[in-house]
């Protein structure tokens, strides 16, 4: 299995005003559980609102080291288009289409209207790195991906699947 591109494709770092907006968020949500807290007589009922506060901050911790974090690495073989992501240091592979299976290749604006189940391996917007729509065949069906990639590792591409 002869590897003929590989590209790596990393969420941008967190900008100072995101972060400042998290903060200003976690502040005051910690503001109104105290005055919530405070309100209250049953130590019962103050250990389950705290439980259930501290549950809702650790979800939204989890989800947004999730999309911080997230590390798709994209793979061309001699046969095949294979999809990585990557969450700290769990790898999942998400796609693997043969390259015979492809139909079209399509930057995201020419894209509008696909049939199909469709499957986003996109991150924010990148210098160097267009979004593209993979238009394939599996099991019967037609599916497609949206990618997000150099112009030579599309360009490698489009010469496997000869569009």
């Amino acid at each position: 299995m002869a590897v003929k591109a590989r590209e790596t494709l990393e969420s941008k770092q967190i900008s100072i005003t995101t972060l400042g907006i998290l903060m200003v968020v976690v502040v005051g949500y910690t503001f109104l559980y105290n005055q919530f807290a405070n309100t209250l007589e049953d130590y019962r009922l103050k250990t389950i609102v705290g439980v259930i506060s501290l549950v809702i901050m650790m979800g939204g911790f989890l989800i947004s080291l999730r999309y911080i974090t997230t590390i798709y690495e994209m793979v061309i073989t001699h046969d095949r288009l294979i999809i990585d992501r990557k969450i700290f240091f769990w790898k999942k592979t998400v796609l693997e289409v043969k390259i015979e299976d492809i139909k079209k290749i399509l930057p995201i604006e020419e894209a509008k209207k696909i049939e199909g189940q469709t499957r986003n391996f996109t991150l924010t917007n990148m210098d160097g790195k267009r979004k593209y729509m993979v238009q394939y065949e599996t099991q019967g069906k037609i599916c497609s991906a949206k990618i997000q990639c150099t112009g030579k590792f599309i360009d490698t591409l489009k010469k496997l699947v000869k569009i």
